[in-house]
């Protein structure tokens, strides 16, 4: 009787856990604030909850406790929040998990950037500090734009780009006062600009096999770098979309990723595939649903699996995709981003775009009466429209038409 200890939220995918046999036996640690999202909270043996900012060690004796009581076979983290708490409690338990070292290279964007320089991946420029003065003189050594980010960020929070000097001091602003729930305050990240489409990689790895599910193409704020949309599959010739997979396959393994979902954000630059950021988790921003609706993979099924100790790699959905993606259709979401202040009203157009034919979700994300405050990051996004279509073009044109209704009224 497997006895599995669920690090985190995940809400869903605690539930699923559990379906896959009568015999598995969940317990949760997790952070006051991420109680919420731990799925059918009754079902388990022990839920212990944590004040959020608990150091590791506070988690770590928890964990033994807990192991006492009831000695756990597997540690699974289906939250990128508290990731690394989950691979130091499996470290210290001697059980199966993401390695703590694979997980800290994710997670600190810094770490990223010398692994890969390490591994002979990539070289971008870039620095991690504070200090005006040290920033100026690195865009001068640059010589040309950058970008600020938190280290550790996540939901394009904090990203700012400044393309000269004078430009430096509100974008350092913008990125050391950038705070949303559950997650931490990181020392700002000054990375060269590198111009270019930006892609993500939808993976899975199953016993060291990087299955690449879905190239995604990308739409973002020009100015805020907040993610505005979606198509899958990316509009790509054929050699730049196996540059592409090649370039991340080759990433993953220098991380380290041993298992489970990936989601990799790449930039195809002058000289190439340039890594933004990669995740051990499936993308936010539906993405499970349009790989789902592309390739018929439920992302969360093989998640679930794994965190469960079952072998996935002769899945059918997965042998088919070792070399590379393969589709079955086109699917897009679009954002409802504009940059707002005031109270929001209302969203009107709703239900017409609803009644478009392909259009298969809208949904409205911010609550009527919420203060907005202008498009900071992505949960400064009022509404979504979800897409399915033939061929990436129209499902683009749709999900432009769909967003197009929708109508925000403010004071």
């Amino acid at each position: 009787m497997p006895n599995i200890l669920i690090v985190s939220g995940g809400s869903n995918l605690h539930v699923m856990l559990r379906d896959l046999g009568p015999d598995i036996r969940t317990s949760v640690i997790c952070r006051a604030s991420a109680l919420p999202l731990v799925g059918g909270l009754a079902d388990n043996r022990a839920v212990i909850v944590l004040a959020d900012d608990t150091p590791t060690e506070g988690w770590l004796a928890a964990a033994r406790r807990l192991h006492q009581e009831w000695p756990v076979d597997r540690v699974a983290a289906f939250s990128e929040i508290d990731q690394d708490r989950a691979a130091a409690v499996a470290e210290r338990l001697r059980v199966p998990c993401h390695r703590l070292r694979t997980v800290r290279l994710t997670q600190d964007k810094l770490r990223m950037r010398r692994r890969l320089r390490a591994a002979g991946v990539e070289d971008v420029l870039h620095l991690q500090s504070a200090d005006l003065a040290e920033l100026t003189a690195f865009q001068e050594a640059v010589g040309g734009p950058v970008v600020l980010k938190p280290t550790s960020g996540r939901a394009s929070v904090g990203v700012a780009v400044a393309a000269t000097p004078g430009e430096l001091p509100a974008a350092l602003t913008a990125t050391t006062g950038a705070r949303v729930p559950r997650l931490d305050p990181s020392p700002p990240l000054a990375e060269a600009f590198v111009p270019g489409p930006e892609y993500s990689v939808e993976a899975v790895t199953a016993e060291g096999a990087h299955h690449v599910l879905a190239v995604t193409e990308k739409f973002k704020d020009a100015a805020t770098k907040v993610e505005t949309g979606h198509v899958m599959p990316a509009r790509l010739d054929p050699d730049t979309e196996r540059a592409v997979v090649a370039h991340v396959r080759t990433v993953l393994d220098a991380l380290g990723v041993e298992s489970g979902p990936t989601h990799t954000e790449v930039i195809v630059g002058p000289r190439g595939p340039v890594t933004v950021e990669t995740h051990l988790r499936i993308g936010g921003d539906e993405i499970l649903h349009l790989v789902r609706d592309v390739s018929g993979v439920d992302i969360y099924d093989l998640w679930a699996r794994q965190a469960a100790g079952l072998s996935v790699a002769d899945d059918p959905g997965l042998s088919v995709r070792r070399g590379a993606p393969v589709y079955a259709g086109a699917a897009a979401i679009r954002y409802l981003a504009p940059d707002l202040r005031g109270r929001l009203v209302r969203i009107e157009g709703l239900a017409e775009a609803a009644a478009l034919e392909g259009v298969r979700d809208v949904r409205q994300l911010l609550p009527d009466g919420t203060e907005l405050t202008g498009l900071h990051s992505s949960y400064a996004r009022l509404a979504h429209v979800r897409v399915t279509a033939a061929d990436a073009g129209a499902a683009v044109a749709l999900a432009d038409k769909a967003v197009g209704l929708l109508r925000p009224v403010t004071d």
